[in-house]
């Protein structure tokens, strides 16, 4: 997918750049003609000294003179002043023998006229040549040099000026920058809750605003991902605390009748049953074991039943296993009239956690006071035992009350916990209607 083009911004970084360039240009342009004016009338003040002409000329007669000597030049061989010419700078070179022009830079000496015209020369010196001597005329801009160091000068100091305005105008654009530069590496070392600081109304900007929003995806996604984590081992713990109790209870009726504790065969059948139920309600924990969690499983109620008719085949049971350990369970109120909207599955599994927990923290053989709860907009039951000492001094996990407050949550259902040194008591209410 290609990105989206942007339009261009009042204030947006080309815009700027291309203000500061400009300005930056403009100044740099002035202080250029200053300064290259400035040095042009120093450089002519200077060359127009007649110290400085003269020593011009005499140290450009010796470097003529030493050229003649070290290549033996003669009248005859004048045309290699040439050679010396080139390594000069701006020089005009006449040579005359007498009143006649043997050797011109620019002029053509056969002309008779011409010598005879040229008897007005200057800035001229003998020189010395291998056959004769003769009067060498030397026209020679020596201040074209001083020209081009003030322009280089020139140039120079105004692309210097512009580089340091252009950082000047820019400088709080360059800082914040290697401050984005700076809070990108905390990022990079895993601080995701540091915010990256937004400033201004340009690229950069937009830049540090798409950080800060991806910084906060990639914290919810971890946290996404945390949450997914969390919830699928509370699963397992809770389907494994939910499988173990209904082992439990199968454990006990097999030792009931491995060691012939029944005394008819309607006994022995109905233990064959119990046994039946738990392994059915095992099978029905198994196949939610690779749900995401209890919130993500899809619900399915029952469209209201009387409260007796959807727990008492629950209760019963219940009531039966608690009564195979040794407890006494006394049911001290009647079923109310009411319509409630319960799962089958969870109903089962909520007795299994709460006999568990009976079974492990319980004073043996105390008796388990069950009552019934009708508040109008909610009905249900409160179960309430003594706690043995040993199960008031021991930690428990809480999966399987945990387990509970889930399923009822997802039956629109409520579960409250009260413990003290002596009594606990779980009160389960569920949404009712008048039957």
């Amino acid at each position: 997918m290609r990105p989206k083009r942007r339009l261009f911004k009042p204030y947006g970084l080309r815009a700027r750049f291309a203000l500061s360039m400009g300005i930056s240009a403009l100044i740099c342009g002035l202080v250029f003609l200053i300064l290259y004016t400035f040095a042009n009338n120093i450089l002519i003040d200077y060359s127009e000294r007649p110290e400085i002409k003269e020593a011009h000329i005499r140290a450009q007669e010796q470097s003529l003179q030493r050229f003649i000597d070290e290549n033996d030049i003669s009248s005859e061989k004048i045309y290699m002043l040439k050679r010396w010419e080139y390594k000069q700078p701006v020089v005009i070179l006449e040579v005359y023998s007498g009143d006649k022009c043997i050797y011109s830079s620019v002029n053509d000496i056969s002309n008779d006229e011409y010598a005879s015209e040229s008897s007005g020369r200057f800035n001229s010196a003998s020189i010395n040549l291998s056959d004769m001597t003769a009067t060498a005329v030397l026209y020679s801009d020596f201040t074209y040099r001083y020209y081009t160091m003030g322009t280089a000068f020139s140039v120079i100091a105004s692309l210097v000026l512009f580089v340091l305005l252009f950082l000047r105008f820019n400088r709080k654009l360059i800082r914040y920058v290697c401050r984005l530069n700076e809070e990108v590496q905390i990022l990079e070392g895993g601080n995701l809750e540091y915010r990256v600081s937004v400033e201004g109304n340009d690229e950069i900007t937009d830049l540090a605003k798409s950080m800060n929003r991806m910084r906060e995806s990639f914290l919810q996604q971890m946290e996404t991902q945390q949450q997914l984590l969390w919830t699928n081992k509370r699963l397992i713990t809770e389907m494994s605390h939910d499988l173990r109790t209904p082992l439990t209870g199968i454990s006990l009726y097999l030792e009931i009748l491995k060691s012939h504790r029944y005394k008819t065969d309607a006994e022995l059948y109905e233990y064959l049953s119990k046994i039946d139920a738990k392994v059915y309600q095992m099978k029905l924990i198994s196949d939610h074991l690779f749900e995401y969690s209890l919130e993500d499983m899809t619900t399915e109620h029952d469209a209201g039943r009387e409260m007796k008719q959807a727990l008492s085949e629950a209760f019963i049971s219940f009531k039966d296993d608690l009564e195979a350990r040794g407890f006494k369970v006394a049911f001290v109120s009647e079923w109310p009239q009411r319509l409630i909207s319960v799962r089958n599955e969870y109903v089962w599994r909520i007795f299994d956690n709460i006999s568990s927990n009976i079974v492990k923290y319980a004073k043996p053989s105390s008796e388990i006071d069950i009552k019934t709860i009708d508040t109008g907009e909610y009905c249900g039951f409160s179960v309430s035992n003594e706690i043995s000492r040993g199960g008031a001094d021991a930690e428990s996990s809480g999966v399987g009350i945990e387990s509970v407050r889930t399923m009822m949550r997802q039956m629109n259902g409520v579960c409250r916990v009260e413990r003290n040194e002596d009594v606990f008591k779980i009160t389960l209410l569920f949404p009712g209607k008048n039957a």
